[in-house]
């Protein structure tokens, strides 16, 4: 699956995109991420095999976090689409790649994460591979998130 650069950019911008939004809380995505992350994965598969440029949020109701899977032609998340013309040539087609994005204060300084996970028809045609890198990634996050909570326990003063 592939998109011309500049074609991909005036999508985005006039928001020409699939949209899947679900919500959990924290509990529940830290108890089984996998099977929260599932509805989202099925989504962007199936927007890959109809040609359709696709996002999917996990929204963690209880807290300041959400997960994406995004479409992309770069590792940068769909609202910077405006950066890409200024690091990388537009007028080329690129192949498209589903992208895990986690925004969370305590993920890392700039309180964002991206990851690719495979390239679209990859993704699609390889789903127990993709699915296994989802796996690793977000358990991954879910470990600096719980490890960030446990640390800020251990060090905050206590109020007498």
């Amino acid at each position: 699956m592939k998109r011309n650069v500049n074609d991909f950019m005036a999508a985005v911008e006039a928001d020409n995109l699939e949209h899947f939004e679900q919500k959990t809380t924290q509990a529940k995505f830290f108890a089984d991420p996998d099977g929260v992350m599932a509805p989202l994965a099925a989504f962007m598969r199936e927007k890959i095999q109809a040609d359709a440029l696709a996002q999917a949020t996990l929204t963690l109701t209880d807290t300041d976090v959400s997960v994406r899977l995004e479409l992309s032609v770069i590792n940068l998340p769909l609202q910077d689409t405006k950066t890409i013309g200024k690091i990388m040539t537009t007028d080329v087609e690129k192949p498209l790649n589903v992208y895990a994005v986690i925004e969370a204060a305590d993920v890392n300084v700039s309180g964002l994460r991206i990851d690719a996970l495979a390239p679209a028809d990859t993704y699609v045609d390889q789903a127990e591979t993709a699915d296994q890198s989802l796996h690793d990634w977000l358990n991954l996050q879910i470990e600096k998130l719980q490890t960030a909570e446990t640390n800020r326990e251990e060090t905050d003063v206590k109020k007498k």
